[in-house]
């Protein structure tokens, strides 16, 4: 809830900025005194060398079946650095973060929890609309490692914890500038791991899970919704 409220906010100061923008005026001699800090004004030749772009959303299960009605996302962010190799696209390379739970279901009696940390290579591209708007089209391929936490009866059913698995993650994004070498704006894409959710290496059963009525049968995948901001470095 907290989330989406914060969502709710962002759009509201996204349409007000734009509201503003629209305004500006058109003479040529605005342009000269133009505050180096304000967002451009026209559709830059190219992006800038270097980028730092930084998201963080709320994970959503998808698959399989299983652990779509188990486990539930709390968060995840990424940091990663990015390189201009063409006048609109780039690579780079970053880091992931996410947690999901099932503590808050609470009728189950565990409060397990999955920590995943990741390391990744992207490529993207980015196509601007007009000078203050661009969307960005970017896949990240990487290795993730994690470890369950808080599992029940590890004494009597002790387990192997960690998880190991590769994954692919295509998103796209749109970016609002706020100032000439920064945007805000949200962020969506699906993430594929190559790995399957095992519901005996939690005991899940244990927790008073049923788990039988669920299909279990391919990888674990899940939708991210979040906020991103983009910060140029570098000559255009």
């Amino acid at each position: 809830m907290r989330f989406l409220k914060t969502i709710i906010v962002f759009t509201l100061v996204l349409f007000a900025f734009n509201s503003f923008s629209q305004d500006e005026p058109s003479d040529s001699s605005a342009a000269i005194f133009r505050s180096p800090d304000e967002p451009p004004s026209e559709v830059p030749k190219k992006i800038h060398p270097f980028s730092l772009r930084i998201s963080g959303g709320v994970p959503n299960p998808v698959a399989s079946e299983l652990f779509r009605k188990r486990m539930i996302g709390i968060y995840e962010v990424n940091l990663s650095s990015n390189f201009r190799i063409g006048k609109y696209f780039y690579v780079g390379v970053g880091l992931n973060n996410s947690l999901f739970s099932i503590s808050n279901r609470t009728k189950f009696n565990a409060h397990t929890k999955l920590q995943l940390y990741s390391g990744f290579v992207r490529i993207g591209y980015d196509k601007y609309h007009h000078g203050k708007m661009f969307s960005s089209f970017y896949l990240n391929s990487g290795y993730t490692q994690g470890i369950y936490t808080g599992v029940l009866n590890m004494d009597t059913k002790p387990h192997d914890l960690n998880v190991k698995m590769g994954f692919i993650q295509p998103t796209y994004s749109i970016n609002f500038f706020a100032e000439e070498r920064m945007t805000l704006g949200f962020y969506g894409g699906v993430r594929y791991n190559f790995w399957q959710f095992d519901p005996e290496q939690i005991n899940l059963a244990d927790a008073g899970v049923d788990i039988s009525k669920f299909k279990n049968n391919s990888n674990a995948a899940y939708w991210i919704i979040g906020l991103e901001m983009y910060i140029g470095l570098g000559k255009l």
